[in-house]
């Protein structure tokens, strides 16, 4: 019997319904055997015949939430070009199981608490030859490699995202309005506080000492409020941009002397501003979307990442690209791809890769060469934990991002190689035991059966501090101080 190893090469494509990322598989001499050294607890279903056969060798033992533990495929007299595609049959992801990798093994990082079905697919071309299925039991833990060093408890409702300067942590407080300042050096305490009448606000940007403050909606005149926080107890009102230049503003950005607005109201596009003089604002331009409407913004030197939510059920999301001139905002690339939603994207540390989450339950995250920013090209995709809806990532160095990942708290993960990132850690801010229901083709479904609130709860946003520590914003209960604290 000959048996041959399936090693990933870096190219990819995507497959022509977008839903999933195929990574181009070659044939090597392949010996693939299990760590547990157990048979499998599954039946082998082969479609076409005897040969060639894939298993799964797996014992069946239980493992702990977010442990990377490896399941390997065997695989005798498979076809060259053949490739592995494996699944969670037990979550969705618009409407298909959750392809959870390709290769000859992967882990069970992001299975979910509960038991899983995970099924190997062996293809050749568009022609599936095998498959094998076995069951994952995952048991529910509250952290893994995070240590909680402290928390600011606030009511639920009030918290939005969070920014870090100084040491100051500034915190958008929703429906309470404006923002909160917390000092994070000792127990996590409000310092300062800033708000007006009427503000409901979303985000906040702090840059050398301003904090540039949203409102959305039409309870207060002002889009962005513009507040001196050098001294933060006593933030004191600068200026602000009026809704009637920039109709609302869910999402800020701040790159250099420019301010960047996505206003999901109005023009439903990126507004532009020279913050040069924080006092004087001065407006540049707009970047429209072709069928989108502004939800987030990623600048650096002056290349501007745009994330634009599809406006209606059916349509596509789209990731705009544009270069920021005194003359406005030149498009450079209008990149969609069916059936997503487009959140939001951060580049890593040499600008060279482009990672963009979308707001849908199990949803992977997308990994772009943005080398040159007129023509993105998706490389590589990361899965984090299935279950519920990935927020916000936030790319740290060349080491490390963070992910505020809702009703699963924050993912701690490795991002040495940018094209394979690794869950390293997490922390549970919204605990509990936690599994899909599974099943259902919704692009939404609840994220927890402990309970019947939205999906859109939990971690919201998150920041890093100077000396290594970072923090989460969650939309339930506060603010939270980790640190990450490798074998814990």
């Amino acid at each position: 019997m000959t048996v041959a190893e399936i090693q990933p090469e870096r190219e990819t494509r995507y497959l022509h319904n977008m839903k999933r990322l195929i990574v181009l598989t070659s044939l090597a001499t392949f010996a693939c055997s299990s760590n547990n050294g157990g048979s499998p607890t599954d039946p082998v279903v082969d479609p076409v015949g005897t040969s060639p056969r894939l298993t799964i060798e797996w014992d069946g033992h239980r493992v702990d939430w977010g442990a990377p533990e490896r399941l390997v495929a065997t695989i005798a007299d498979a076809p060259a070009g053949s490739t592995v595609e494996w699944r969670s049959l037990d979550d969705f992801y618009l409407g298909q199981p959750v392809v959870l990798g390709i290769g000859s093994e992967i882990t069970t990082a992001a299975l979910k608490p509960g038991t899983t079905r995970v099924e190997a697919v062996l293809s050749s071309g568009d022609q599936e030859i095998a498959r094998h299925s076995v069951s994952v039991a995952v048991d529910y833990r509250e952290s893994w490699n995070v240590r909680l060093e402290g928390r600011l408890v606030l009511a639920a409702g009030t918290v939005g995202d969070v920014w870090v300067e100084n040491d100051h942590a500034f915190l958008a407080r929703r429906i309470a309005g404006g923002i909160s300042i917390v000092a994070l050096n000792g127990a996590p305490r409000e310092v300062g506080r800033f708000n007006a009448t009427g503000l409901f606000t979303q985000d906040v940007k702090v840059a050398n000492g301003i904090a540039y403050v949203s409102h959305e909606g039409a309870t207060h005149p002002n889009s962005v409020t513009i507040v001196d926080v050098s001294d933060p107890t006593q933030p004191i009102l600068l200026s602000a941009i009026p809704r009637t230049e920039t109709a609302g503003a869910h999402n800020l950005w701040v790159d250099g002397s420019r301010l960047y607005i996505a206003s999901p109201s109005g023009t439903r596009g990126i507004h532009a501003y020279d913050v040069s003089t924080p006092a004087a604002p001065r407006p540049l331009g707009t970047l429209s979307s072709t069928n989108g409407t502004a939800h987030d913004i990623h600048a650096r030197d002056g290349v501007v990442y745009g994330s634009y939510l599809g406006i209606r059920d059916g349509e596509f999301s789209e990731l705009v690209v544009a270069t920021d001139a005194d003359a406005g905002l030149v498009p450079l690339a209008f990149h969609t791809y069916q059936g997503a939603f487009t959140h939001s994207s951060w580049l890593t540390e040499d600008g060279q890769f482009l990672y963009v989450a979308d707001e849908i339950i199990n949803a992977p995250i997308r990994i772009y060469d943005v080398s040159n920013p007129a023509a993105p090209v998706l490389v590589a995709t990361y899965q984090p934990r299935v279950g519920t809806i990935p927020h916000q990532l936030a790319i740290v160095d060349g080491e490390r991002a963070y992910l505020a990942h809702y009703k699963h708290g924050v993912e701690v993960i490795d991002t040495t190689d940018p094209l394979t990132p690794e869950l390293i850690g997490f922390y549970d801010t919204f605990a509990g035991h936690q599994a899909d229901p599974g099943g259902a083709p919704n692009l939404v479904s609840l994220a927890h059966e402990k309970d019947e609130q939205s999906i859109y709860d939990g971690a919201w946003g998150v920041h890093w501090t100077a000396d290594g520590r970072f923090v989460v914003s969650d939309m339930a209960t506060g603010l939270f101080v980790f640190s990450y604290t490798p074998d814990s």
